[in-house]
């Protein structure tokens, strides 16, 4: 078969619209025109994709098609429409570019024909990225119609339940396993593990949200971090980013990572019957945060004092206690695991030991000194206010551009109103202006809870007074414990600098009980109002 007479098939379906036409159908299409022309399409020639993403280089079979035009083995590619290869503008450019150095003619079996010559190409390449704006003005329009449904309805963007919990008439109520879904908390609360939690229900022989026999700790911590089981349901919870590590067939925003709580939208009055109270909430959290750092499987050989409160200035990872011979150590984390294709940190090893005594007396004499901790609280509450009203100062500016924004947005409509614009023009300008008002409205909300944040931590003498007197046993006690409840209750962070050196960062809590025990919440089980 001669070269000249060989032509690859090109199917494609990336929107619900094209998939309208199945990709067989759009090889049958294809091969009609081909035939007329004298082409012919070996089967090893024709490639059919479910491809939704504009990054076409990404696409394996699109790269295997390069290569057969590279290499010469074709002499034309069919194509459907010419919307088949539908690319990044400049990506698009470089596949017609690529075509026409080897001769490689693109057919289209209906619709418009590809333009050729440098002038073709500038208009692909413009037809290219109108179409490129407009697909990420949708993907922008479906994600300002989530936050507008959570923010304007107070419907959650998805009918996800929590296990125990159905949706019905926009209310969570509870189902056939909300019982069971009351006695993991009560579990929970009792301070067990989730793996121990898992354990007690494995041998219940109850089954697992899928139907299975064995559960995981990570289907219990699902569960715990849950705060619709409190009474609200948090509403773009999660949001969608690259891989760290990407397997070869997929592409895009492929992995998710939870949001910071700030930035999450909260919706209240959707659950009936709660299952605990936000402050038992709040405290499962910690006590799994406790479970965690002094798990078996990550303290070995020895207690480690500052394990998860040691963070990199140079990587931003946290340290972690390693004994090597005989010898305690803390590394940090980014030392052994990278990302993908990221360089190993440089920071030096710290000595567990003294590190924990110069730690742990420090934190001791601030408390036991009143002059000292008085002193810092009021460099920290200066340092506060300086915040507060830098925040303060941003948010009124913010202010007046959005009213400014809104200004503009009119003149335009006035403006079209009065001269004969392009509607081309004027979509581009009013979309621009609202993507700008966009911004500024979720600046404006981010700015809004940082300030509410630092608000609510601003420390007076009193504060530090009653937690001084709830210390003072444990700053006497002798145990690992005693020591760790020390740190934790003043918010201790260690600034490693990655030379040997670090920084004690001390958050002490605005509100603190005046109570000398810690309290204890018991569940007494499932609420019925």
């Amino acid at each position: 078969m001669l070269k000249d007479k060989v032509a690859a098939i090109w199917c494609r379906v990336s929107t619900s619209d094209q998939r309208e036409m199945s990709l067989d159908s759009q090889e049958e299409a294809v091969r009609k025109v081909l035939d007329k022309q004298g082409l012919e399409a070996p089967p090893r020639y024709v490639l059919k994709v479910d491809w939704t993403s504009l990054a076409l280089m990404a696409c394996p079979q699109f790269q295997q098609l390069r290569g057969w035009i590279a290499s010469g083995e074709i002499s034309a590619v069919g194509v459907l429409d010419r919307d088949r290869l539908q690319a990044q503008g400049l990506q698009r450019l470089l596949f017609l570019s690529e075509c026409q150095e080897h001769g490689v003619s693109v057919i289209t079996a209906q619709g418009l024909p590809m333009l050729e010559g440098p002038e073709g190409q500038l208009v692909e390449l413009a037809l290219a990225l109108g179409k490129e704006r407009s697909v990420l003005r949708a993907q922008q329009g479906a994600r300002d119609g989530l936050r507008a449904r959570a923010l304007q309805k107070g419907l959650p963007p998805n009918y996800q339940s929590p296990y125990g919990m159905k949706w019905e008439d926009d209310r969570l109520v509870p189902d056939s396993n909300y019982e069971l879904a009351c006695d993991i908390w009560r579990m929970g609360l009792e301070g067990e593990t989730q793996w121990g939690i898992a354990k007690r229900l494995t041998q219940r022989g109850v089954s697992t949200p899928g139907g299975k026999r064995v559960w995981k700790g990570t289907t219990i911590g699902k569960i715990l971090s849950n705060r619709a089981y409190a009474g609200t349901v948090e509403a773009l919870k999660t949001e969608a980013v690259e891989p760290r590590r990407r397997s070869k067939t997929t592409y895009g925003k492929t992995s998710s990572r939870l949001r910071p709580t700030e930035e999450r939208i909260k919706l209240e009055g959707l659950v009936s019957r709660p299952v605990v109270t936000e402050d038992e909430f709040q405290w499962v959290q910690e006590r799994r945060r406790f479970n965690q750092r002094f798990a078996s499987k990550n303290t070995r050989n020895r207690d480690y004092l500052l394990k998860g409160i040691i963070k990199c200035v140079l990587c931003g990872r946290v340290y972690t206690g390693v004994c090597r011979k005989s010898l305690a150590y803390y590394y940090c984390r980014g030392r052994a695991k990278t990302d993908w294709g990221a360089e190993k940190c440089p920071a030096g090893k710290l000595n567990a030991p003294e590190l924990e005594e110069a730690v742990f007396g420090t934190v001791s004499g601030f408390l036991n000194d009143p002059e000292i901790y008085l002193g810092e609280m009021g460099r920290r509450q200066a340092l506060h206010r300086d915040t507060i009203e830098s925040l303060t100062r941003e948010l009124q500016a913010l202010e007046g551009r959005s009213r400014e924004e809104r200004e503009t947005e009119a003149n335009i409509l006035r403006l079209a109103a009065r001269h004969n614009f392009s509607e081309e023009v004027l979509e581009q300008e009013l979309d621009l202006t609202k993507a700008r008002q966009r911004w500024i409205a979720e600046r404006l909300e981010l700015l809004s809870r940082r300030l509410t944040d630092l608000e609510t931590r601003f420390v007076d003498p009193e504060t530090m007074n009653i937690l001084h007197q709830r210390l003072q046993d444990r700053l006497a006690g002798a145990t690992g414990q005693d020591r760790r409840f020390v740190l934790e209750a003043v918010g201790a962070t260690i600034l490693a600098q990655g030379d040997g050196s670090w920084e004690l960062e001390l958050l002490v809590p605005r509100a603190v009980s005046t109570e000398t025990q810690e309290p204890q919440i018991v569940n007494t089980g499932p609420r019925l109002g």
